[in-house]
């Protein structure tokens, strides 16, 4: 329950600095990433960095669902948008568009354009995908070259382009 106070808009201004907080913590992640391909970083560090930017990033999914669901919430009573405090943040005569659900809710609590011109929504008709064959051509490797290398620890059998074991899990 919101008692006057404006759940999605609160929830809004908290996703909007989320988002903000995201944004840093993955270009600190770029940066760890370059950082770890030339061998300044070590592994905790690196895997430590992608922890963290996992953790942002499910937070803000998780933020980013429950706004959507604010606004289904919110579509369906009718009501009208408030700042986080609880007054309004326009006339109820004039709503203005942008973002939130004035932008796309009408003033009667009717939503899109067909619902704006008294119709039923109907879907378009399925269309049929139109594939065109293509020829693919893979490269032959050369007769000497091999496409697997030994592992440096455990000298078990990998592919050539691996960065880690997948027996011992070390790095190559």
């Amino acid at each position: 329950m919101s008692f006057g106070v404006d759940t999605l808009g609160g929830l809004a201004e908290k996703l909007k600095q989320l988002v903000n907080d995201t944004q840093n913590l993955y270009e600190s992640f770029i940066d760890a990433n370059q950082l770890y391909k030339q061998g300044k970083m070590g592994d905790k560090e690196f895997f430590s960095k992608i922890g963290e930017y996992l953790v942002a990033m499910s937070a803000l999914n998780f933020l980013a669902v429950r706004v959507i669901l604010e606004m289904k919430t919110a579509m369906e009573k009718g009501t009208s948008i408030k700042s986080p405090t609880g007054t309004s943040s326009y006339p109820s005569a004039a709503p203005q568009a942008g973002f939130g659900i004035g932008g796309f809710v009408g003033t009667g609590g009717s939503v899109g354009p067909a619902a704006a011109a008294g119709g039923e929504y109907t879907l378009p008709s399925p269309q049929e995908p139109a594939f065109k064959p293509v020829d693919i051509e893979l490269p032959k490797t050369k007769a000497g070259s091999s496409n697997t290398k030994n592992c440096i620890v455990c000298d078990a059998l990998i592919p050539a382009q691996a960065k880690f074991c997948s027996k011992c899990g070390r790095s190559q």
